[in-house]
């Protein structure tokens, strides 16, 4: 693989103000000479380089590292970012989304109208997609079948609220489809994007397959499941037919390299071309790859938040004092500039900090352990108790907690289980705590999914089962508020309410990270730490 002499840290900005200052993608911009001609440092990843100034490498097959085994591909059921990030490249929604922004932009849906009441929302859909492995044309029928499925029942996806304000979803014609909603949805086109309930699946695939489909998705994206070795590899092979043209990679092979030790040795060493998860590389380690000749870093910082999740069931959490202390007791600056600093920044908002409708008025709670014990003493809790955390396996960062919550007479044990019994026991409600990162472009996906009782576990991703009737109005409310100022209003008053009662308060803001050849161009991390392949390609200079 070829190394280029320079190298460059490029970085996904976090807030409105620097996104302002930056290139058109939202990242560096390149320097410019006396001449006022490009200076002589490769171009910033996001730029996205045009088509027509591409200089392809003869070959066009990329290795990735692959951080977990993916857990497959069923929309209903997605779920982990691994998994959602090669799900994207697999299938279309309506719309797509801007990576930075997070705005609406066209997908399988090329325009569309909405009724001047909001309720009504004609798609007019691409005439020339078509599904993987001669599932043949695409149609209006197969949007009416996917978000169907999804709202059936039966179906039992977690997603099922999130179109839940569809009233009426009828095929005008083989390329127009026309949704009614019971409201009106300012944020409905998101709904509809390239993310879990939003992607259309084909109804005879879904049928052919049954139980296995997860293991054998068929999309009308960039790119199809070529093969899967369980614990090793899966590729990706490039659409011929793909709507927008065939993409310039021809395959993606992601190599499953759980070490972060090994995935940075793969990736110097030049066995992969590019690396997903760098995240997780230690401050030593993300410094050693981000300042090697030839690598290039995009983070997307604060692309989400890691929330506390406080058992329903757990007697202590149902005092608002007792939540408080946890939290007043945690320095998560402290513990973030000790573990990895360059995989998360302090923050304790359900909305993460690049979101337009964050309110970053809010005060978050100040670490303060002398006033988590005055705190406890006043619940009844003056010698504190214990609690028991669900995790895979506890993390630098989680052993770090223990201490600073030892600290103030909280004991923090750790409840070790295997990934699928996290997994089925966090979305039940079944602990006494937990935590989730959970990634989103639409602030509703976070607001109701985490506050709304339409969503209280095990049905959605409402784990504390919280359900306050003020906010649960609030949420409709600003759901069907069309007007962005009053809407943004309501936004922040669930914002402040929630922060008092300290619920889901986040441990951090999540970064996410991607190292690569500086022979890989166009690769931008997006707001759901996820990559668009069609863009990118391996560059010959």
């Amino acid at each position: 693989m070829r190394r280029l002499p320079s190298r460059r840290l490029v970085v996904v900005l976090g807030s409105a103000l620097l996104l302002s200052a930056c290139g058109a993608a939202g990242q560096q911009a390149p320097t410019s000479d006396e001449s006022g001609s490009a200076s002589d440092e490769p171009p910033a990843l996001t730029e996205m380089v045009a088509p027509e100034d591409r200089v392809l490498a003869d070959d066009q097959n990329l290795v990735v590292r692959q951080y977990s085994e993916p857990v497959g591909f069923d929309p209903a059921t997605l779920f982990r970012i691994d998994t959602e990030m090669i799900a994207l490249n697999i299938y279309n929604g309506l719309t797509s989304f801007d990576p930075v922004t997070g705005q609406p932009l066209p997908g399988l849906a090329e325009s569309w109208d909405i009724s001047e009441d909001g309720l009504v929302y004609t798609f007019n859909l691409v005439e020339n997609a078509t599904w993987h492995f001669d599932y043949g044309p695409f149609t209006a029928a197969d949007v009416v079948y996917s978000y169907e499925r999804i709202l059936d029942p039966a179906t039992g996806s977690q997603y099922r609220a999130e179109l839940g304000s569809i009233q009426e979803i009828v095929a005008l014609d083989d390329y127009t489809v026309q949704i009614t909603l019971n409201a009106p949805d300012a944020n409905f086109l998101l709904q509809v994007t390239n993310n879990h309930q939003g992607q259309i699946v084909n109804q005879q695939a879904i049928e052919d397959f049954g139980a296995d489909y997860p293991r054998n998705p068929v999309g009308t994206g960039p790119f199809y499941l070529e093969s899967w070795t369980p614990n090793a590899t899966l590729v990706l092979q490039r659409h011929e037919d793909y709507f927008l043209g065939a993409a310039d990679l021809e395959s993606v092979t992601f190599e499953l390299i759980t070490d972060a030790a090994a995935a940075e040795t793969a990736l110097l060493n030049g066995e992969v071309d590019a690396a997903a998860g760098m995240n997780s590389l230690s401050a030593e380690q993300f410094d050693r790859v981000s300042s090697t000749e030839g690598i290039w870093v995009s983070t997307a910082e604060g692309y989400t938040t890691n929330a506390w999740l406080f058992g329903s069931e757990f007697e202590p959490f149902s005092d608002q004092r007792v939540r408080q202390a946890f939290v007043m007791a945690l320095d998560n600056t402290a513990i973030l500039e000790a573990i990895a600093p360059h995989s998360a920044q302090s923050w304790q908002g359900i909305l993460p900090p690049w979101m337009a409708e964050t309110d970053t008025s809010i005060e978050p709670i100040p670490y303060d352990p002398d006033g988590a014990k005055q705190l406890l003493a006043e619940a009844g809790y003056p010698d504190g108790f214990t609690v028991r955390l669900i995790t895979t396996a506890p993390t630098e960062t989680a052993i770090l907690q223990q201490d600073f919550l030892a600290q103030v007479g909280i004991t923090l044990e750790f409840d070790i289980v295997e990934v699928p019994v996290f997994n089925e026991r966090r979305q039940s409600g079944d602990f006494d705590l937990s935590f989730r990162v959970y990634p989103a472009i639409n602030p509703d996906t976070l607001l109701r999914g985490y506050l709304h009782p339409e969503n209280a576990a095990p049905i959605g991703m409402n784990g504390s089962k919280y359900d306050n009737a003020e906010i649960t109005a609030l949420l409709d409310q600003a759901r069907s508020e069309l007007d962005q100022d009053a809407r943004y209003a309501l936004y922040a008053q669930i914002q402040q309410i929630v922060a008092d009662e300290v619920m889901y308060p986040a441990s951090a803001a999540t970064n996410q990270s991607w190292a690569m050849s500086e022979t890989v161009r166009n690769v931008q991390v997006n707001r759901l730490a996820g990559v668009d392949l069609y863009p990118v390609y391996i560059s010959a200079e």
